[in-house]
C-alpha cells in the first residue's frame, strides 16, 4: 500500500512541478508522442490479454504492487486479479477501448480511457460501459501499472434516453 501511496505521490509532485503540456506548443515533444503511443498500444494488449486469458501478458504489464479497485469498490492485489483471469471466471466476448487521454510525468503516467466490455464475471453481467483510470511507472525501460480504477457509466434515466 505504501508503494502506491508513494506512486501515487510521484504523479502529482510531477505534475505540479513538470505541468502538463505548455499551451503554446502545437504538438507533443517526439519522446512524449512515443511514450503516449507504446502506452496506447499497451492498453489494448493488456485488454486483449483479459479477453484471452493470457496471464503471462497480465503478470508483465503490471507491477508487483499493483492494485485495482472495481466498480464496486473492491480492492484487489495482483494475484487476486491474476487468479481471477487465469480460473475462467471473469470471460470477456468483446470490448472496445476509446477516448484514450495519455498524460507523460516523466517516469510516471496517467491512461484514462471508455471501455465497453460484454462478458461475465462469476457467472454476473458485467457488459457496459465504463471509465477507467490506470498509473503507469516506467521501469527498465518499459511501463508498468501500479494502480488501476474502473467507474461503471450508468444509463441514462429513462426520461433522459428520448
Amino acid at each position: 500500500m505504501k508503494k502506491i501511496l508513494f506512486a501515487m505521490v510521484v504523479v502529482i509532485a510531477a505534475s505540479l512541478s513538470h505541468g502538463q503540456t505548455n499551451q503554446n506548443e502545437t504538438a507533443p515533444r517526439p519522446e512524449c508522442r512515443k511514450a503516449e503511443q507504446a502506452l496506447q498500444t499497451l492498453e489494448q494488449e493488456w485488454a486483449n490479454a483479459v479477453k484471452h486469458r493470457d496471464v503471462a501478458k497480465i503478470d508483465q504489464i503490471q507491477a508487483e504492487e499493483f492494485m485495482f479497485t472495481d466498480p464496486a469498490g473492491r480492492v484487489w492485489t495482483k494475484a487476486q486479479a491474476l487468479k481471477t483471469v487465469g480460473s475462467g471466471s471473469l470471460i470477456i466476448d468483446s470490448f472496445e477501448l476509446s477516448d484514450l487521454n495519455v498524460r507523460i510525468y516523466g517516469t510516471a503516467a496517467v491512461v484514462t480511457f471508455r471501455v465497453v466490455w460484454n462478458g461475465r464475471s462469476n457467472g454476473v453481467d458485467i457488459s457496459g460501459p465504463q471509465r477507467m483510470t490506470d498509473v503507469f511507472v516506467q521501469r527498465d525501460g518499459r511501463w508498468q501499472c501500479v494502480a488501476s480504477q474502473t467507474t461503471r457509466i450508468p444509463s441514462p434515466p429513462a426520461d433522459e434516453a428520448r
